[in-house]
């Protein structure tokens, strides 16, 4: 029987995390189940853009540093991922590591851990047993190569997925151009399946939400932080989105991504199955937690499904060669996963082939390959 525990955080002060977080692994049987000395253990966090904390956009340091702590004392070799780049998790024309700006790499590496950004890392081309919108999906290597991943995600909502938690976490793991096709297919239940296929893969065995402050409304990066003061606790994935889901107000049938999971034998077989221990879920529900608009209005969500396709090409960044800047030194050829970019004496970049995961962006050392978006897309945005 899945269980979820709830412990309450009332802020971010470092130890009253920490202290919360080995209680919420106490209370679903320890850590100790799962983490052998010398496992590599790859914390996914949420770090959706380059952002403060204080804004409820991404995983909060503090409890990243308290699940290393944790975890280093069981001597397990600790990576903590996610993409972070001016090209992608949101921050398409940011300058700026998201790592450094949200405080995650000072808290890391203070802790004994290491920082894997994906898109250094680079992408491995696999097929989704079993997909149903995603049949094939380049996924970031630290993903397969870690013993045991550890979802950590935001308690957020979400304009499609309407709450993004344990199981959405994972789109991360995949670049621009897959989670773009995720986009385009428009329809709330067709995305879900998308990300869904994403998470099959990811084989995550924990998950640890930080739900001390949320974000509500419109998330998952416009909306309004919220205090509610919980941890929550799983070695299910899905188990903890269906008590999280509860905890906001919302029905877990809701949450298509739970749904699906459950369909496919991912997760809880019923809803029942689902136990909490720890703090009583009646007593911690945010009855008051807003909604995002599409959740509210069928008429807004029927617009969105029209102009998600055209929205999302419009808006797609892609790398461009500055001929000024190349020195034709060929590392962008080289730390291409995909074989997208090819000497010529300039580099030449196939866009049919490029997954948008802006690994030759980020290594280029002339800063000879930007990122640019259409026309439309720079005048839409000034405006």
């Amino acid at each position: 029987m899945p269980l979820v525990s709830l412990v309450r955080c009332k802020d971010y002060e470092p130890q009253r995390v920490y202290d919360s977080v080995r209680k919420a692994m106490h209370l679903i049987g320890g850590i100790e189940k799962l983490i052998r000395p010398g496992d590599r253990v790859l914390l996914k966090i949420n770090l959706l853009s380059a952002s403060s904390p204080e804004k409820a956009i991404i995983t909060h340091p503090s409890l990243v540093g308290a699940m290393v702590r944790l975890l280093r004392e069981k001597e397990a070799v600790i990576w903590v991922g996610d993409a972070s780049s001016t090209g992608g998790m949101g921050s398409d024309l940011q300058r700026g590591d998201a790592f450094d700006v949200g405080g995650i790499r000072e808290v890391v590496e203070k802790e004994g851990g290491e920082i894997v950004n994906f898109t250094h890392h680079g992408y491995r081309r696999l097929q989704v047993p079993g997909a149903k919108r995603l049949t094939e999906i380049n996924l970031a290597k630290p993903v397969l190569e870690a013993d045991v991943v550890v979802s950590l995600p935001k308690l957020k909502t979400h304009e499609l997925t309407f709450l993004t938690g344990a199981v959405k976490n994972f789109f991360g793991c995949v670049p621009s151009a897959d989670r773009f096709k995720a986009h385009r297919l428009g329809k709330e239940k067709e995305f879900a399946e998308a990300v869904v296929d994403i998470y099959s893969v990811c084989r995550p065995r924990l998950a640890l939400m930080d739900a001390v402050v949320a974000m509500e409304g419109e998330g998952p990066s416009a909306g309004d932080p919220t205090n509610i003061g919980v941890l929550l606790a799983s070695f299910d994935c899905v188990s903890l989105d269906v008590v999280a889901s509860q905890l906001t107000g919302f029905r877990p049938e809701e949450i298509l991504t739970s749904v699906d999971a459950m369909e496919r034998g991912i997760g809880p077989q019923e809803l029942e199955e689902v136990r909490t221990v720890g703090e009583e879920l009646k007593s911690l529900i945010k009855r008051d937690f807003k909604k995002p608009v599409l959740y509210r209005s069928s008429a807004v969500r029927s617009l969105r499904r029209l102009l998600t396709p055209l929205g999302i090409s419009i808006f797609r960044v892609f790398p461009q060669i500055s001929e000024s800047r190349c020195s034709r030194c060929g590392l962008c050829e080289e730390k291409c996963p995909v074989g997208a970019i090819k000497l010529n004496p300039l580099p030449l970049i196939d866009y049919k082939e490029c997954i948008q995961c802006f690994t030759c962006h980020e290594f280029c050392p002339e800063g000879a390959i930007e990122l640019k978006r259409s026309w439309i897309a720079r005048r839409l945005q000034r405006r």
